[in-house]
């Protein structure tokens, strides 16, 4: 097997044996003659400069390929030949991003990432590097065409958009992605004409397609696009590990994929190959935000309301019931709820909440941010905001929260970036593989814009400061 950049075919092969993945053959590379990509190669090792858009940062585990830089697995010269760099412990440019990118949104999955940009010499809109077991990241061969586990740079998607020809004064320019969500070995993403795509695993449903028995998903081509009613158009999309959650404009919320745990919503606990809208308390209610990293699922209405289901064995849902599994949404803290909340983030056993004021609360069971002694609350309760950079000469607030499988991302109104919470694979970006107890901030020099966290690795799309 070999991997391809685009601009580069892969020639001396290596193995990596971490993380699970034995027996994967990967090449380095020499120049070839791809058309649409062949520009590229000039403009990949150069900075964004100041006033030009947005970049990204990309750090964590590298030697699945997810941190889009092949540079960082060179080899030990030891048998078996690791790569030199396994971890890239602080946060790192992208090299294959630059001013003539457009970054419209990012997400991390199970060892590989995906981006929606745009460049300008280019009619491609979706990118992605690193594990491509299930073709989570599309087909991408060889010269032989000859499908590649894995990828080391990141690479472009081909999808079935609308061609020009089709644009009309409904829809004035080219179809373009922008928004991906990444689940375990599965893609989803949102374009500008309302379509939503799906690829890579669907032994559950979550690619909103029929399950097939037995089927291969390593060198699949299948690309799926749902067909749904656009007169209410999908505006949010978000993935567990092995489901897939759809909000529309109205606010209504889909599911489908993997029930076990009542992560769909639909009252059922079993699998499904088709959208089913979420029942339960948020019926009628305009949901405005979801989140979902596992298979616990919070969702946010337009008065500021908190709604959840699925799994709840850690007491994630224990304001509304004492069951482990929940297969209908629920409305969280009703009885005495006496604040507006802005933003939820959901990980695989703790939750997290901030109101309009920028004050986060968290509950659930894990590395909670209130230091090593507190592993374990059925409760929302408040991080300091001294924790977040404010302090009596500098007044802050958070605005975003983010959530991982085991770890939460926070961001300040200053764009500054905290994380705490599992760091084995140096996933939280401090420097360190120490489990983190308390948020701390990541060093990036720009203003963070959004942050997606893999299961080890992690990614976040930025804006310079001045």
């Amino acid at each position: 097997m070999q991997i391809h950049f685009g601009i580069k075919k892969i020639t001396k092969k290596f193995s990596i044996f971490k993380n699970g993945i034995r027996s994967m053959q990967i090449y380095r590379s020499e120049t070839t003659n791809d058309p649409q990509i062949d520009g590229l190669e000039q403009f990949t090792q150069k900075n964004i400069s100041s006033g030009e858009k947005n970049s990204l940062f990309a750090w964590g585990f590298s030697a699945t390929g997810a941190l889009g830089n092949e540079n960082l697995l060179k080899l030990r010269k030891e048998d078996p030949p690791f790569p030199r760099k396994v971890i890239k412990r602080f946060p790192r440019r992208m090299k294959f991003f630059n001013p003539k990118f457009t970054i419209y949104d990012g997400a991390a999955g199970n060892g590989f990432t995906v981006i929606a940009a745009t460049y300008r010499n280019s009619s491609h809109t979706l990118f992605g590097c690193g594990l491509n077991t299930d073709s989570q990241i599309g087909f991408q061969s060889n010269r032989s065409n000859e499908p590649l586990v894995c990828v080391a740079n990141l690479v472009p998607i081909d999808l079935p958009l609308e061609e020009s020809n089709v644009v009309s004064k409904h829809r004035p320019t080219q179809e373009r992605v922008v928004k991906v969500a990444c689940g375990r070995a599965h893609t989803i993403c949102l374009t500008s004409h309302d379509n939503v795509f799906t690829m890579g695993n669907n032994s559950f449903g979550q690619c909103a397609r029929p399950i097939v028995e037995n089927e291969k998903y390593f060198g699949s081509k299948k690309i799926s696009k749902i067909d749904y009613d656009h007169s209410d158009p999908i505006v949010q999309i978000e993935c567990g590990l092995d489901h897939s959650l759809f909000l529309t404009a109205s606010g209504v919320v889909y599911s489908c994929g993997l029930g076990c745990d009542g992560q769909l919503g639909n009252g059922s606990f079993k699998i499904s190959p088709i959208l089913t809208k979420v029942q339960g308390d948020i019926l009628g209610e305009k949901i405005i935000s979801i989140s979902s990293a596992a298979d616990c699922v919070l969702a946010l209405n337009d008065k500021g309301q908190i709604f959840g289901w699925g799994n709840s064995e850690y007491g994630q849902l224990a304001s509304a019931t004492d069951n482990a599994q929940v297969n209908v949404s629920r409305q969280l803290f009703a009885k005495n709820q006496q604040d507006f909340f802005v933003n939820v983030a959901a990980s695989g056993s703790m939750c997290a909440l901030s109101n309009r004021a920028g004050r986060v609360c968290v509950w659930g069971y894990g590395f909670l941010g209130l230091g090593p002694n507190v592993k374990h609350l059925r409760k929302p309760t408040e991080l300091s905001p001294i924790l977040f950079g404010s302090n009596d000469f500098k007044q802050t607030k958070i605005i975003k929260l983010f959530a991982g499988l085991n770890q939460f991302g926070a961001i300040n109104d200053l764009g500054e970036l905290f994380m705490w919470g599992v760091n084995n694979r140096g996933n939280l970006g401090i420097g360190s593989v120490s489990d983190i107890s308390y948020p701390h901030r990541v060093p990036i020099a720009e203003s963070v814009l959004k942050l997606s966290l893999g299961l080890d690795h992690s990614i976040a799309i930025t804006k310079k400061l001045m």
